[in-house]
């Protein structure tokens, strides 16, 4: 694909970032050559992690002479992008995506194969940089303009990928909407005439873990973690419309607003929620199984039934950390409803059917302060949200916002391609 240059106006305002301390409020504004000084010592500051990060691929991770990857190593590097955090995501998947360009095919395949173990394992901080349409547009730097009748090992990879992760984080992310430049490259490549290549439901599964029930605590700690990412990121590209977003994520951070600080606590709930509704399903679903009738085998009874066995560990975690006795109450009806729902699931795998313990236990008696849930409606999962309508004009995409509340979103109007092929790594 032909790559155009950024042109930025030379008469952009200058960006200003306040600070909040206590109740006094600073301005700062910044101009435009101050900010990518900014980014010049960000990026001097991890020099030394990207000269180690190089010497381990040169040397080892992507060495031309290896036969197949090296799994221990790739699990290591992401462990490293893991610990050190700040600016070196960024810098990691700059350089791999580098590698995957290489003119040597065999160490393009070595760093697409690490950049699957990243993905997999170095969550929202690496998925933010593989989400950026520079990231995007050098991965398929290489795909010509016109798909190929076979596509290359690398170029079906690459489809592979971009496929998983539009099918994968792209839906299933907390933070979904920081990553819609996938599923716009994705639909940018499908007009172009290339076809994706069926997705592995046993990869993609590491991206859609079954237990998505998370502590309050660790619902706050895995936010806190995506701000940071996301506030690096906006500091990092430095323009105004990035520096005044930023300017409102250091608020939210800061704790400026409570009104504005998500209830934990009842996201959790919601899930435990989800998680109820699945197990009675599951217990209707077996109460209408016939003698002789064969079930468990790849089908919904089995998906069911693995959901809920993935959460009973973090649901005792959470009867043993929690303190109000009402909430303790309801989260060991609830386990004694998932034991109940499996024990009968195994039972009618062993061919015993009406088996008098198999009835689910009565809920506990109603809170006297909380109020029910509004829907008690059967939710299998979400669903990928509606985008807007694409509008194909010859040569052109036009593409919706969708949900996505950043300001660098794509503009509603104009072409999708100028948009994400105006950016370089240069």
């Amino acid at each position: 694909m032909s790559f155009g240059t950024l042109q930025i106006p030379s008469s952009l305002p200058k960006p200003t970032i306040q600070s909040f301390i206590g109740s006094f409020k600073f301005d700062f504004a910044i101009p435009i050559t101050i900010a990518h000084k900014i980014n010049k010592f960000s990026i001097f500051k991890s020099f030394g992690f990207i000269y180690l990060f190089k010497r381990k691929f040169a040397e080892r991770a992507c060495n031309p002479q290896m036969v197949e990857p090296d799994l221990a190593l790739d699990l290591e590097i992401a462990d490293l992008i893991n610990q050190k955090k700040q600016n070196y995501p960024r810098d990691a998947a700059v350089h791999i995506v580098r590698l995957i360009n290489h003119r040597n095919p065999n160490v393009s395949m070595l760093a697409l194969t690490l950049l699957d173990i990243c993905v997999k394992n170095c969550g929202y901080p690496f998925h933010l940089q593989i989400a950026t349409k520079e990231f995007l547009n050098e991965l398929v730097r290489k795909f010509p303009e016109k798909p190929p009748v076979v596509p290359n090992p690398i170029q079906l990879r690459i489809l592979e990928y971009i496929q998983e992760w539009k099918s994968t984080i792209c839906v299933s992310s907390r933070h979904k909407d920081d990553l819609h430049y996938i599923n716009y490259m994705y639909k940018l490549l499908l007009h172009k005439g290339y076809v994706f290549p069926e997705l592995d439901d046993q990869s993609a599964a590491v991206l859609n873990p079954a237990d998505t029930l998370k502590s309050p605590d660790e619902l706050e700690e895995e936010d806190r973690a995506a701000q940071a990412a996301k506030l690096q990121e906006l500091i990092r590209r430095g323009t105004p419309a990035d520096l005044e977003e930023a300017n409102e994520l250091m608020k939210v951070m800061a704790g400026y607003d409570p009104d504005v600080k998500p209830d934990y606590k009842k996201q959790t709930g919601e899930e435990l929620e989800r998680i109820q509704r699945k197990a009675i399903l599951l217990n209707d679903m077996l109460n209408n199984v016939k003698p002789g009738e064969v079930i468990g085998e790849g089908d919904i009874f089995e998906e069911l039934s693995q959901a809920c066995k993935a959460v009973q560990p973090k649901i005792q975690k959470l009867i043993s950390e929690e303190e109000d006795s009402e909430s303790i109450d309801q989260l060991l009806n609830l386990n004694d409803i998932i034991n109940t729902v499996l024990k009968k699931y195994q039972n009618i795998l062993n061919g015993v059917f009406n088996d008098p313990n198999d009835a689910l236990p009565p809920p506990p008696p109603p809170s006297t302060t909380g109020s029910q849930p509004e829907s008690w409606l059967i939710d299998l999962g979400d669903s990928e949200p509606q985008q807007g309508q694409i509008q194909i004009t010859g040569d052109l995409i036009d593409g919706g916002s969708g949900s996505s509340n950043n300001n660098n979103d794509p503009p509603k109007t104009g072409t999708l391609i100028d948009d994400l092929i105006g950016l370089s790594f240069n």
